[in-house]
């Protein structure tokens, strides 16, 4: 069958990944991590094509005459909560040329039976991207599915679920994600050391229950080191040495961790991100990622306020967080601290308290999001009781591009007014400015922050 990956076009630049879609909040876009996990296992029996009308700026018009030049029989098309109303126009169109489509994103993930009766273009929704159910719904098979939302004879959708997704654990395996689909150009990330980057996952989900977050709702489970591995020598062998790695949490699982560790620096070539916790990285861990070839370590760091860390189920505390950040820097590594903001627990004094524990820990890079209640959170169940959002409401949009979720005190357009000034008080400084041109490596770098900071600043004056 001629299959086609697509994420679709936008007015703005979209990230519709890992069931958490956003705008970028500089000029970043990294893999579509979703269809990167499936393109493995669909292109060992289908003829498969990748389109990505991100990473290629492709207008509606130009993005629906390439698939018309592909003809596929089938699609797994991309949707998401921030670009909604556009997915639903550009799917609606797919459907009237007689394209197939199974639908993968953060709207679908609740409430999945109640979209595809409103949405008659979506033949059936994926509910993962780690296993086989794409692959066997095409087949014409449903036995084995573990979690779809599918069309019974009548049209009619229904959930099918063998496994709940907070039970997904032990580890799954893929066939070797097929990089070489992806455009060779379009995708910039705002770390990386060098122009060529590659995306990656070595596990799926997480085991830890933070309210706001999506990811804690979907198990948790280890590819074998082995699979990671022949990943990673595909891209050293095509030349790509820079990575991002999306795992939630990389180092969770300590001895695996290390084994990975020791073998990235056997390799000696790699230079990559990553993103644990502050009560995570400890020195042992910290160091053995320097030694592997880590730079730049992303730390959830979200408030000042204890009440707030209780509030969200983070499991850590400031003191913590102030730990986690001195151990990496103490390691060599850049630090990326992010935040929330938006709580309802959330006052103007309280942000301004974060606000100065970020400038204490003497971040490298500052990455601030706003609260959205996304589907299947603990958080959208509180927000709804609390009257700071409807059940209708479906557009959202964590990146801040719009105010969106107000907290008790605080409008969302004050929330938005609050997120545009910290990030102007933190990258304005000019100390910190001196020192991140101090810290340079190369001519590509310098080009690099130069972009990710001009677009910053325009996203926020």
């Amino acid at each position: 069958m001629r299959v086609l990956l697509l994420n679709p076009p936008g007015r703005r630049i979209y990230i519709r990944d890992y069931l958490c879609s956003k705008t970028t909040k500089s000029n970043y876009l990294f893999h579509p991590i979703d269809l990167l996990v499936l393109s493995g296992s669909l292109a060992e029996e289908h003829e498969l094509t990748v389109i990505d009308a991100m990473a290629e700026r492709l207008t509606p018009e130009a993005s629906l005459a390439r698939v018309r030049s592909v003809a596929p029989e089938a699609c797994v098309m991309l949707v998401g909560s921030v670009s909604w109303e556009e997915d639903r126009a550009f799917g609606a169109a797919l459907a009237r040329e007689g394209v197939r489509i199974i639908a993968l994103g953060d709207v679908l993930h609740e409430a999945s039976e109640e979209r595809l009766r409103e949405e008659p273009w979506i033949e059936a929704a994926a509910h993962v991207f780690a296993n086989a159910d794409v692959r066997t719904y095409l087949s014409g098979e449903r036995e084995g599915i573990e979690d779809m939302t599918l069309r019974d004879g009548d049209g009619r959708p229904r959930r099918q679920q063998s496994l709940e997704p907070r039970q997904r654990r032990g580890s799954f395996r893929i066939p070797r994600p097929r990089h070489e689909l992806f455009p060779e150009r379009g995708y910039r990330f705002s770390f990386a050391r060098e122009r060529r980057f590659a995306t990656m996952l070595t596990d799926y989900g997480c085991p830890y229950p933070c309210t706001f977050c999506v990811i804690g709702t979907l198990g948790f489970q280890t590819r074998p080191v082995a699979d990671v591995l022949e990943e990673i020598d595909f891209l050293r062998a095509r030349g790509t040495r820079e990575i991002f790695f999306l795992d939630q949490t990389f180092g969770l699982k300590r001895e695996r961790a290390f084994e990975l560790l020791d073998a990235f620096a056997e390799r000696g070539d790699l230079s990559w991100t990553a993103f644990t916790r502050p009560d995570t990285l400890d020195q042992g861990l910290a160091h053995a990622m320097r030694r592997g070839g880590c730079h730049t370590v992303i730390l959830g760091a979200e408030s000042a306020d204890e009440t707030v860390l209780k509030a969200t189920r983070k499991g850590y505390d400031t003191n913590a967080v102030r730990q986690g950040f001195r151990t990496a820097k103490r390691a060599g590594l850049r630090t990326v601290g992010t935040f929330i903001l938006g709580l309802p627990e959330e006052t103007e004094a309280s942000l301004e308290h974060t606000l100065q524990l970020a400038l204490d820990l003497e971040l490298d890079f500052l990455s601030l999001n706003v609260a959205v209640p996304r589907s299947g959170t603990a958080f959208r169940d509180s927000a709804l009781k609390l009257g700071l959002c409807e059940a209708e409401d479906l557009v959202m949009d964590q990146g801040g591009a719009d105010g969106f979720l107000p907290s008790r005190t605080l409008t969302s357009t004050e929330v938005l007014r609050l997120k545009r000034r910290f990030n102007r008080r933190f990258y304005l400084r000019p100390g910190y400015l001196l020192k991140r041109l101090r810290s340079i490596a190369s001519a590509y770098e310098l080009y690099a922050q130069a972009r990710e900071g001009a677009a910053l600043l325009r996203r926020n004056l």
